[in-house]
């Protein structure tokens, strides 16, 4: 039994054996080890943390100001739930069993007791879930948008009857419940091995794959294949002809009505920026479709088998440019919307005036 799962464990480890650390040569390195593992950690320790605390504390404002003018309308519904969506993939990729366990050793928990590898083990399966459901949550809501800014340029006289606050509600509980359920089998799908140390030598506790993946290969690889399509390859695509709509659209309404209402202005404004939302968003799917496209130089999980260190170094860039794309609507947000602007404004002169004046009293 033994010997069956020390030989399962050197067929699904990611980078080393468990009892050799001597670097993987079952796949041809464009990049070395050193090198791969020097940007890694810089990525994880330096540059997606920064950004994701930038993220997470605009995103806060974001859902202070967009609350504050109401969710009344489905804009602001859609725009709350991406913020909070945002929030939560910020926080759980930048967790801290993920980060031990995949830029400190080495993809292994090492000098642990059992029962300590075992709590991480959980509270790193916790953490990847809420990681994939949130992001890829954050990551379909500009479909959404899309649909409903189409909906208000084409259907504006039945626009509130067809799209209401609690159908919008419910389509984003219904989008994260998807999400959610389309994941839950990562966590079945891996297991920790533990080796106590002995003669000197370190315990090590590593993710393989569990008895759950092998008797159920081509499940999970047809789940692999719907979370791929539905989140990653569609998605993008019919934003994209959206936005093309859109644009089209809106140009040719300046066209016909040069001039036009301050209420039909300030729709256009709306719309300007949400397809500006989309179009930061379809970067980041173009980056984040590359090991989709070019399997052999991405990877879209660092606990596959034998990924090459040019697919580890591009799995954290993928990571970083969907931090970036996480963190960045609240710029978006500040530079094309006036009246978010003027609130955060208004807002960050209360929080002074407070702050001073309670020193003042003092």
């Amino acid at each position: 039994m033994e010997e069956l799962a020390i030989e399962k464990l050197t067929n699904t480890t990611n980078f080393q054996t468990l009892f050799d650390d001597a670097p993987t040569t079952y796949v041809h390195q464009l990049i070395s080890d050193e090198m791969s593992w020097y940007v890694m950690k810089i990525l994880m320790f330096g540059v997606t943390p920064t950004i994701s605390l930038f993220g997470v504390i605009g995103n806060i404002f974001s859902l202070h100001i967009l609350t504050k003018h109401g969710l009344h309308k489905c804009s602001n519904i859609l725009l709350v739930s991406l913020a909070f969506s945002d929030i939560m993939f910020l926080i759980s990729f930048n967790s801290v069993p993920k980060i031990l366990y995949e830029a400190v050793w080495n993809h292994e928990y090492r000098e642990l007791t059992e029962l300590d590898a075992q709590v991480l083990f959980v509270l790193f399966s916790l953490f990847t879930l809420l990681d994939y459901t949130f992001g890829v949550t954050g990551l379909t809501l500009p479909l959404l948008i899309t649909i409903e800014r189409l909906l208000v340029i084409f259907f504006p006289l039945k626009f509130r009857q067809i799209v209401t606050p609690r159908r919008t509600w419910l389509a984003v509980v219904g989008l994260s419940a998807y999400c959610l359920s389309t994941f839950v089998y990562t966590s079945l799908c891996t297991e920790l091995f533990y080796r106590p140390g002995h003669n000197g030598s370190s315990s090590k506790a590593i993710l393989q794959k569990s008895n759950y993946f092998y008797a159920n290969i081509d499940t999970v690889a047809y789940m692999e294949y719907l979370i791929v399509y539905t989140n990653v390859v569609i998605p993008p695509v019919l934003t994209s002809l959206g936005c093309v709509v859109i644009s089209i659209k809106i140009k040719l309404r300046s066209i016909k009505r040069r001039q036009m209402t301050s209420k039909a202005v300030s729709g256009t404004r709306t719309t300007k920026m949400l397809l500006s939302v989309c179009c930061v968003y379809l970067v980041t799917a173009a980056i984040l479709s590359v090991p989709h496209y070019i399997p052999q130089y991405g990877s879209y999980s660092l606990t596959e088998e034998t990924p090459s260190n040019l697919g580890k170094v591009l799995y954290q860039l993928v990571n970083t440019a969907v931090c970036v794309n996480s963190s960045s609507n609240f710029i978006v947000y500040i530079v094309l919307n006036k009246n978010f602007r003027n609130t955060f404004v208004d807002l960050c002169k209360s929080w002074v005036g407070k702050t001073w004046g309670g020193g003042v009293i003092r």
